[in-house]
């Protein structure tokens, strides 16, 4: 399936594109996939040092790697083409003398009422004019239908039957000659899954008969489309779809052709037939696995530990795991490349439009590391947040981003533009499906048009993420600190031995979705006498499931019923397709972020954040800790100005004992009071409901903090996303950037700090 197509009309200049691998090893070859209005182009690539250029910002810096040679390349205009889908590509064994087909399923339709028709299972053949196979559809009148060929036509028959929304309905319709029998029943968890309440049963006369020669592919999920590319995608779940052959032979049992069971190799990518025909096949664009089947009673919440009802897929029109892009040009990194944040720049031969297409550079194996200190880009949350579209109501549940929010006051910048207009390019785990369920994946194959090193947040009107984490690499470049670059990927493949040897380990901004193989990376890391500057908010709060081995791209979220969300799952569906682990909150699991970095997340807000002011001096100096704010005054605040306002704001973090936050951790520094455009996180509240803005409790605040542990080292923490901001304001001239300098010196000096 081409993913090139003509420039829309009045389409503006746009040149976007991705990287395939997205994390890479020096010596390593990179795909550039491009989709470009302009003619022509040219590229060069560029270690990102500081990627951020607005007012009050560090400068913009880049080192052009010229190992690397520039180029020019042809531009194309490329789509990506959502929508998911199951494939059986091997052809269906009917035998020579079969005269008819049964087919039956159970499905759940989630959007039953829709403007296209849904495709539930079909094996019509667009190589002959769909005139053989039969199909099983929604109309877009919201009812159950059935396409068969006839060798001459494909006949429409309606059954009138509307399925309910979210309620499951059994099918099994069985076409022999030139008659459609369908027998159609909900599902009821009061009668049990084999009971067929309010059954149905149509028979129909057509006016050819079945056709069972030269079938397509069978697909699940979606429909042949003319020119071989998909259509018709299905907003619901689909369990247990089966096909059998018929034989004109009298008192001939029919004979099972595929019997696909859903709940087989739920990690995978694969559809398992459990026939003796091994008619496997394949799921294209990750639909949702682990979720609830027709025969699911609540007996087993999880899918690992059951023996029944998990064996359902959600299929979605707007899934997409891989854009597909044809490639344009690759890159070779040299065996000499530092680690890093990297991008290729492209630019349009007239300067109308560019983009910088990211990647990640990791250190080369035999990379000298000590005296060194390691900077871990938060991947994974990069991910959970790509091409977000929190702005479209229609594509999340329509929170406020934080309290009394206003939407006509938003950032607009050519970033935010293209992902308005870019509507095929995928959602985040923060959006809901055009039907209403909540997005559990996200991939990197694909165009993430808010991973860009000077992006501007348009909801905070700053950096944010990787924007905001480019600013704490410059200030190391800028200030001589020998630092190493790695992602929350190298830590999910690698465990804490890719962190051996460092002196010290950096979160960025935002560290807040860990697989389990990353927040152990970092636990070990501490056992084993290493150093943690935690130097962002909200970190280590969603679980997140990945397969380093087999889809390094993609990443799982199961948000549960706890947690600052905007959607909830259903109970039975918090466990991790990817890995069988329980998802939702870290601290649901009891290892919230305050029992490793002695902080934890308290609440949020878009108002502009505030300072840090000092315990006591006494205190400090009977800790030992007033090293860490060498170089400002006795009562001089931290953090005053940053370009999210004060260093304390938008998602703050709290100590707190009763979370874990270990009692020997020394509190140096508290925020001096939100707003109330800050509220509270929902796992505080319990009954009566009260004190949830930011004046009305004292749980909502940063809390600066230094532990050290048993095996020898130290862990210091911010507990704010506003950090990196405030780091990086006035050309890294501020007290926030000085008590992060102090920290990491004292940490490599060794000098009278733990």
């Amino acid at each position: 399936m081409s993913t090139i197509y003509e420039v829309p009309k009045d389409y503006p200049a746009e040149i976007i594109g991705y990287a395939e691998p997205w994390t890479v090893s020096p010596g390593d070859t990179v795909a550039i996939k491009l989709s470009s209005t302009a003619p022509e182009y040219t590229y060069r690539t560029v270690r990102i040092i500081q990627g951020v250029d607005v007012p009050n910002s560090p400068k913009k810096e880049e080192e052009e790697i010229t190992d690397i040679p520039p180029g020019t390349g042809t531009g194309r205009f490329q789509k990506a083409l959502p929508g998911s889908y199951g494939l059986v590509s091997k052809s269906l064994p009917f035998p020579e003398d079969a005269v008819g087909v049964n087919i039956s399923f159970f499905f759940q339709a989630w959007m039953p009422q829709c403007d296209h028709v849904q495709t539930l299972l079909s094996t019509i053949n667009t190589d002959r004019d769909r005139t053989s196979g039969v199909a099983a559809v929604i109309s877009t009148e919201g009812t159950l239908a059935f396409w068969v060929g006839t060798s001459t036509s494909v006949e429409v028959v309606d059954s009138g039957f509307k399925p309910p929304r979210k309620g499951w309905v059994g099918v099994s319709a069985t076409m022999q000659g030139s008659e459609l029998t369908a027998s159609v029943w909900q599902v009821s968890l009061l009668s049990g899954p084999d009971k067929k309440t309010n059954e149905k049963t149509f028979t129909y006369s057509l006016t050819g008969s079945v056709c069972l020669k030269d079938l397509g592919a069978l697909m699940v999920g979606a429909g042949h489309g003319s020119s071989g590319q998909p259509v018709h995608f299905f907003n619901g779940r689909m369990d247990r779809p089966r096909i059998e052959a018929l034989s004109s032979a009298q008192g001939t049992l029919p004979s099972l052709l595929i019997d696909l069971d859903f709940s087989q190799q739920i990690p995978s990518d694969a559809i398992i037939d459990v026939s003796s025909n091994g008619l496997d096949g394949v799921l294209v664009n990750a639909p949702t696995r682990a979720v609830r089947g027709h025969d699911w009673d609540g007996t087993e919440p999880n899918w690992t530990k059951a023996t029944y009802g998990y064996g359902a897929i959600h299929f979605h029109e707007d899934d997409l795991d891989d854009a597909s892009w044809a490639t344009d040009f690759e890159i070779a990194v040299p065996s000499s490349a530092r680690s890093g944040a990297y991008a290729v720049v492209v630019t349009a031969a007239d300067g109308s439009t560019s983009d910088s297409v990211p990647f990640f550079v990791r250190p080369a194996k035999d990379t000298l590391r000590e005296g060194k200190v390691a900077v871990v880009l938060s991947t994974f949350t990069y991910l959970a947040y790509a091409n977000e579209h929190l702005w479209e109501k229609s594509r999340s549940s329509a929170i406020d981003v934080g309290p009394g929010f206003d939407m006509a006051n938003i950032a607009l910048s050519d970033d935010f533009s293209r992902l308005q207009r870019r509507d095929d390019l995928g959602l985040s785990c923060y959006d809901v499906h055009r039907d209403g369920s909540g997005v559990v994946y996200s991939s990197c194959r694909r165009p993430i048009l808010n991973i860009r090193p000077g992006y501007i947040m348009w909801a905070f009107k700053r950096p944010r993420e990787f924007s905001a984490d480019t600013m704490l690499i410059g200030l190391l470049e800028r200030e001589n600190i020998p630092y190493e670059v790695l992602t929350d990927h190298d830590l999910d493949a690698c465990g804490v031995d890719i962190l051996h040897g460092y002196n010290t380990v950096l979160t960025g901004s935002h560290p807040e979705y860990p697989s389990p193989a990353v927040y152990g990376a970092y636990l070990d890391y501490a056992r084993q006498c290493g150093n943690l500057m935690y130097l962002g908010g909200n970190g280590f709060y969603w679980v997140v499931g990945a397969d380093s081995q087999v889809t390094p791209h993609r990443i799982e979220v199961r948000r549960g019923d706890q947690g600052v969300r905007t959607y909830t799952l259903s109970g039975g569906e918090h466990a991790l397709s990817t890995m069988g682990q329980q998802g939702a909150l870290w601290r649901t699991r009891g290892i919230a972020c305050n029992v490793l970095f002695g902080v934890g997340f308290a609440g949020e807000g878009v108002a502009p954040g505030v300072p840090y002011k000092r315990v006591p001096k006494t205190s400090n100096e009977k800790s030992g800790m007033e090293w860490i704010f060498d170089g400002l005054g006795e009562d001089e605040l931290i953090g005053v100005d940053g370009l999210g306002g004060g260093a304390s704001g938008d998602e703050v973090d709290r100590f707190d004992a009763e979370l874990g936050s270990p009692a020997d951790a020394i509190v140096l520094a508290t925020s001096t009071g939100h707003s109330d455009e800050y509220g509270i996180v929902p796992e505080d509240l319990t009954f009566p409901v009260d004190g949830i803005l930011g004046t009305q409790t004292d749980r909502i605040r940063s809390d600066m903090v230094f532990l050290r542990t048993p095996a020898g080292g130290g862990v210091f923490s911010v507990g704010s996303i506003n950090w990196c901001c405030s780091v990086g304001w006035n050309d890294y001239d501020n007290s926030a950037a000085r008590v992060t300098l102090n920290v990491v010196r004292g940490f490599l000096s060794k000098k009278n700090v733990l």
